[in-house]
């Protein structure tokens, strides 16, 4: 097992070195484009999936130190939505996304990229299950400590949640 982390840890590195190249002359390309700019909107797509491909080193990275991740405290309606346009590219234009935010959500400790990465594994097995099309909705909603309490003889503590439901 040392061996495999020692080789994800390298080429983790080594594709962290071209990430950074490939992040810097991005920030040049949007640096040198107005927003109005019909390719400013590709621009940015790029760096949201470079920003993305940096999370997964990360998570190379800490494998391969047998690091755990770092929870930070978030807004999930913030964090979905600026997975949204991922998604939507993911999923393909047989599928409609549907996010429905709930209101006044409650901040929470996760760890983004794990977050990150469950709602886009989610996602695309949704879309696998829908080969002709469908419709792919997620939700979220605060759920006070009341409507918790029956869930405590099943492991989770009695206490208050953020819950993210996604249905297909």
């Amino acid at each position: 097992m040392e061996m495999v982390g020692q080789l994800a840890g390298g080429i983790a590195h080594d594709f962290n070195n071209v990430l950074s190249a490939i992040m810097m002359a991005n920030d040049f390309l949007l640096n040198a484009h107005k927003p109005t700019d019909p390719s400013f909107q590709d621009i940015m797509q790029i760096k949201q999936n470079a920003t993305r491909a940096a999370t997964l080193v990360r998570q190379l990275l800490a494998f391969s130190r047998r690091q755990t991740l770092r929870p930070q405290v978030l807004d999930l309606g913030d964090a979905l939505s600026d997975l949204t346009m991922l998604l939507r590219r993911l999923i393909g234009e047989k599928v409609k996304l549907d996010l429905v935010h709930g209101r006044d959500l409650w901040p929470v400790k996760v760890d983004v990229s794990q977050f990150e990465q469950v709602v886009v594994n989610l996602a695309v097995n949704a879309r696998d299950a829908m080969p002709d099309g469908g419709k792919l909705i997620i939700r979220t909603a605060n759920v006070p400590t009341e409507e918790t309490v029956q869930l405590a003889n099943k492991g989770m503590p009695a206490a208050d949640y953020v819950k993210i439901e996604i249905a297909d």
